[in-house]
């Protein structure tokens, strides 16, 4: 098996790889039409030596996590000794139930669909769907109780605005902050996020380092940018940046990857995969020696949005 270097996240000892797999496509029976293939890519992502999974009661109405699961019983010789899971609050049972009550149901089901005891990390999910004092007399205070009792070790927050994320982990409430498609080649309005984060000591996870598929295939007209039909104006910044890539004879994945891998205040990048091949790309892109002029000709001539209108699921 691969060894991915490991990153110190959040607790003293939980350590990541730079890498972890978003477990989404894994709930889409479209994309992942049966639990058969679910397993086969997770075993690829261990095989490729990364030892972080990132699920959610959201993605597929718990089928994600009832997946992983199964993955996780029948896969045991393939498990990284120091393997790393993590999951969410805040959709089940009911969408955006923040309560305490709702908290701790949900984590208990999660650990019944997973097959196990603990869980390492939960993140409060989306909560631009709610407020502040809800989700702090709510769902973090159900995770916290879980957090005293050993059943989790890492809490964190999870969700869409930056301004709004600068709010929650300045409470100081929290281990972990997710921010997604808002920290890559296109978009970089995370920035601040990511600084405040670094400065509080909060680990950061960054998921969607592709846009949503704009930053893995800007050529398909299908392609969406941040889950919706991309804009003209995005697609065509995204082609230049291929247009550059390929120059240097990379492909566009391969640099949206480690754009986000690179950055020192970036706990693990999570990415989706509905096909095994998809993992070992991924997994290899990171170790490619990338030139400095590349990275250079891309900020230059495709300068990153740095404000946070990025589009997508509402409310942002």
């Amino acid at each position: 098996m691969p060894k991915m270097t490991r990153r110190r996240y959040g607790h003293d000892d939980i350590l990541v790889t730079p890498l972890g797999l978003g477990c989404v496509p894994l709930g889409d029976t479209k994309k992942v039409p049966d639990d058969e293939t679910a397993i086969e890519i997770i075993k690829a992502a261990f095989d490729s030596g990364i030892n972080f999974l990132d699920t959610a009661p959201l993605y597929g109405e718990g089928n994600s996590e009832r997946r992983v699961g199964l993955a996780l019983k029948e896969l045991k010789s393939s498990i990284p000794d120091d393997f790393v899971l993590n999951t969410k609050v805040g959709y089940r049972p009911n969408p955006f139930d923040y309560s305490e009550e709702a908290s701790l149901k949900c984590v208990e089901e999660s650990m019944n669909l997973l097959g196990v005891d603990h869980i390492d990390m939960v993140h409060i999910h989306d909560v631009q769907h709610s407020d502040l004092n809800t989700v702090m007399a709510g769902s973090l205070k159900a995770l916290n109780r879980l957090r005293e009792e050993g059943v989790i070790k890492c809490v964190g927050v999870a969700g869409g605005r930056i301004d709004m994320l600068i709010e929650y982990i300045e409470t100081n409430a929290f281990d972990s902050v997710i921010t997604h498609n808002r920290f890559n080649l296109l978009d970089q309005p995370a920035n601040p996020l990511l600084d405040k984060a670094k400065q509080l000591g909060v680990s950061v996870i960054n998921g969607a380092p592709y846009a949503s598929g704009m930053l893995a295939r800007p050529f398909d007209n299908n392609t969406t940018y941040v889950y919706l039909k991309s804009p003209s104006s995005v697609r065509t910044r995204a082609k230049k940046i291929a247009s550059i890539c390929k120059a240097y004879g990379v492909d566009l994945p391969q640099i949206a990857t480690q754009f986000s891998v690179r950055d020192n205040r970036i706990g693990t990048t999570i990415f989706g995969a509905s096909k095994i091949e998809q993992i070992r790309q991924t997994a290899n892109s990171i170790t490619l020696d990338i030139p400095d002029d590349l990275w250079l000709e891309i900020a230059t001539e495709v300068p990153p949005v740095e404000e946070d209108t990025v589009q997508g699921l509402q409310p942002q």
